[in-house]
């Protein structure tokens, strides 16, 4: 190995005296500018990305609210139906200011785990509530019970947005 090495270092001069022809350089940048030429920016792409997730978004937000009118649509209490509707209300306003907060993630990211955890707490009760409301056809009480804890997570994210001013 160490004859390989001295060789090398010896002859060092020897194996640089061929330089390759002024055509090929030309070809090789006539290569490279058709290849900056295809080339997509990272701007373009995080815009599009960008575009694709408010889209999906804005997507689930118009199916969430045309399910949730339908779900209740043939109900005949009107107590109960004004109970529902108020359950889809909070359920909007939450996901409006939760789309606030999340675009001020990005100003702020080490609040996202602190506040996610005490939403998932909140979620999570939120889900029994659902679970309950299929078991029991349209209570009452787990109506209201989902009202409160909209109305809770609602305060929350409120107080979040007042505090971080993003």
């Amino acid at each position: 190995m160490k004859k390989l090495e001295n060789f090398m270092r010896e002859h060092r001069d020897d194996f640089d005296s061929k330089l390759p022809s002024l055509d090929m350089w030309d070809k090789i940048e006539t290569e490279l500018e058709k290849k900056k030429g295809r080339k997509i920016s990272l701007w373009k792409v995080s815009v599009a990305v960008a575009a694709v997730l408010v889209l999906a978004v804005i997507g689930t937000f118009m199916l969430n609210t045309k399910t949730s009118y339908n779900k209740y649509a043939n109900v005949s209490d009107p107590e109960l139906r004004e109970l529902l509707e108020t359950e889809a209300f909070y359920a909007r306003k939450v996901s409006y200011q939760m789309n606030e907060i999340n675009k001020c993630y990005q100003v702020f990211p080490e609040l996202k785990n602190d506040i996610e955890t005490d939403l998932d707490e909140l979620n999570s009760m939120y889900k029994e509530l659902e679970n309950d409301l299929n078991d029991n056809f349209y209570n009452r009480e787990v109506i209201e019970a989902m009202i409160q804890n909209n109305r809770l997570k609602l305060e929350m994210v409120d107080r979040v947005l007042n505090q971080i001013n993003c």
